[in-house]
């Protein structure tokens, strides 16, 4: 039921004894009757926060611009410039980013199937394609921003069976930028948050550049190797471990602080791809907050697919003669190679592609580096 306050009683009884005393001139003052009560109504519930129209949140806030530019009085002029430009590419389109599910309230409707051609490729990634695709489908009919996410995962597995790989082609089907974090061996937290404003070459983190320079609101961060980040954390709030888990938690990544240009923006919605050979060597806290995925090396079929995907993107990309094709018995040889990793025979690709292009060659034939020939017949693993 509605509750009037006694504020609101008194401006309705001034309503009605101003109706009473301008309808019966020279009359006597007459009392006021009684407000009749209201109908009982349902309290309204407050609106969810409703993603914009076109599909888009807001990362960067006007307010926390403004309280960015202002830091800035103080600073050299020569300083004050550079950060301006850098403070300008977070105000661009008014601080908003796409969604690339376009998640639209008002409409129904399903967007392609993003995961569709990577099946075939990516096999041994079914498992994380279909929860990729779970999570997609949800996240495209969020009405409240919170909740227009896709959770954090970990590929877990040797190297070279092509995780990197994968992320870049998830990047390239869903249209967003992609940013590589290398945590093995990182002493601090510069490059995912920025360095210390006061340093004279300060510059600003791989999430703020992400977010600014790109489009969206969900570019793709592959955190690479980060079974060696360093376990510790401590009380230092600047570690690596500590900056990577106030990303990968929700609340905290919507007021994720680049310290650098002094700005809170919300990167909530960053898809954070972390890839490890072990998966064991992650503090608890870490792998806490991944949803944990063991991918197998590509079978043979899948390598042939690698090589014709890419010689096509090298095709598309470089002016050769149109006749240019693959040697298949080459191709075969290498996809039939059972310790032939996606780095080795990515590379193989394209020193065949190079040598074809430089002689002039219609054919591009796949052949073993030397390096590679060595350590066979010397036998290291």
């Amino acid at each position: 039921m509605l509750r009037y306050s006694e504020d609101h009683e008194h401006l309705q009884l001034d309503k009605l004894l101003l109706r009473v005393n301008t309808s019966v001139p020279n009359s006597e003052p007459q009392s006021a009757p009684q407000p009749t009560p209201a109908p009982e109504q349902p309290i309204p519930t407050p609106e969810p926060l409703v993603i914009d129209r076109r599909g888009m949140v807001r990362v960067f806030s006007f307010k926390a611009i403004c309280a960015a530019r202002d830091l800035l009085s103080g600073v050299r002029e020569a300083e004050r410039k550079r950060f301006e430009v850098i403070l300008d590419r977070a105000e661009r389109d008014d601080g908003w980013r796409s969604l690339p599910w376009r998640a639209l309230p008002e409409k129904d409707t399903d967007r392609d199937d993003p995961f569709e051609d990577l099946g075939p490729e990516y096999a041994n990634f079914l498992e994380v394609i279909e929860h990729l695709r779970t999570q997609w489908t949800c996240a495209s009919r969020a009405l409240d921003s919170a909740a227009a996410r896709i959770d954090p995962i970990l590929l877990v597995g040797d190297p070279g069976v092509g995780k990197t790989y994968f992320a870049s082609a998830l990047a390239s089907r869903i249209q967003v930028r992609m940013d590589v974090y290398s945590a093995g061996g990182a002493v601090d937290a510069m490059q995912l948050c920025g360095s210390d404003a006061r340093w004279y070459n300060s510059r600003p983190g791989i999430v703020y550049d992400a977010l600014s320079l790109g489009d969206s609101a969900a570019p793709i961060l592959v955190v690479d190797e980060i079974d060696k980040m360093p376990p510790h954390s401590g009380g230092n709030r600047d570690t690596p471990l500590n900056s990577l888990l106030d990303l990968l938690e929700p609340e905290s990544a919507r007021r994720y602080r680049d310290m650098s240009v002094q700005l809170a923006m919300d990167a909530s919605h960053v898809l954070v791809i972390a890839t490890a050979n072990d998966a064991r060597e992650l503090s608890g806290p870490l792998r806490s907050r991944l949803t944990e995925f063991h991918i197998q090396p590509p079978t043979a079929e899948q390598r042939r697919l690698i090589i014709e995907r890419q010689f096509g993107v090298l095709f598309e990309s470089h002016q050769c003669r149109d006749d240019l094709e693959l040697d298949e018995a080459s191709v075969a040889a290498a996809a039939e190679t059972p310790d032939l990793d996606v780095r080795p025979l990515l590379r193989m690709l394209r020193t065949g592609f190079a040598r074809a292009l430089a002689s002039g060659s219609p054919r591009v034939t796949l052949a073993p580096s030397r390096q590679g020939q060595a350590r066979r017949r010397i036998g290291f693993v």
